[in-house]
Parts: C-alpha cells; structure tokens; sequence
C-alpha cells in the first residue's frame, strides 16, 4: 500500500450520506496527498520529520521550491490541512458535502502535479528547497 490509495477510498466515502462520510472523505484525501508529498520529498533526499512537525515541513518546502506550479500545490496541501482539521476537530460545526469535494479535488491536483514533475525540475526543486534550508537553518537534505 501507499497513500496514494486513500484516495479512491475517499471518492468512495464522498458517496456516502451522511457527515460522517464526508468528513473522514476529506481527512483521507488529506492523508493521500500527505503521504504522496512525504514520498516526493524523501525520494528528494530530505529527511521529513515524523509527527506533527511533518505537515508543516511539507507546506513549506514545496512552498519554497521555486517552481510555481509545486507551490501552488503547496498551498492546496495547506488548503487542505485546513478542510481536515475542520472535519477531524471541529465536529460541531456542519460540515457541507461541496467541501468533500473541494477537499477531493485538492488532493487530486496535488498528487497528479507532484508525480507530473520532470527529472530536470526535480534537480531546480531540490536546489531551491536546499537553498532555503540553509537560509533557515535548518537542513534535512541528505546527499
């Protein structure tokens, strides 16, 4: 399995009828797009923290890599955190099925924009985001 496989699952929840659905719909195509970011970074060469220090990693060296359709994908990933948090943390808050939907098609675009990458972009990516490492101090590229 990887967790590019959450996500035909959370097409399937998006079906469903009830809220209960469509929250854990969202908190699936959350964690398919995580996993599949994960994944892109770690075949990069960059150590992802484990935790809860790995969401914000991932937002914010895709966000700095200097290719702007990967950090508009950055920013779905963070979209979407949101659109997860709300359906995991905020139960008492109704919960529309439009925003499954949006929450689907996020980790969708994230994932197709991350696996579309050329082998000569992945090279400008991982310098870019090594280039901000060092600028914050805090580097997790291993060569």
């Amino acid at each position: 399995m990887n967790g590019q496989d959450f996500l035909p699952l959370a097409r399937r929840l998006a079906t469903g009828a009830d809220e209960a659905d469509w929250r854990t719909a969202v908190s699936r195509a959350y964690y398919a797009a995580f996993h599949v970011s994960r994944d892109f970074l770690t075949h990069l060469k960059f150590r992802v923290p484990r935790g809860d220090r790995a969401h914000e990693y991932l937002y914010r060296r895709l966000n700095n890599s200097m290719l702007t359709t990967v950090s508009h994908a950055a920013d779905h990933l963070l979209d979407l955190r949101r659109l997860r948090n709300w359906a995991d943390y905020d139960v008492g808050r109704p919960y529309p099925k439009a925003t499954v939907l949006i929450g689907i098609d996020s980790a969708d675009l994230i994932i197709r924009t991350l696996g579309a990458i050329a082998p000569a972009d992945r090279t400008q990516i991982t310098d870019a985001m090594k280039d901000y490492e060092r600028q914050i101090g805090d580097v997790t590229w291993q060569p």
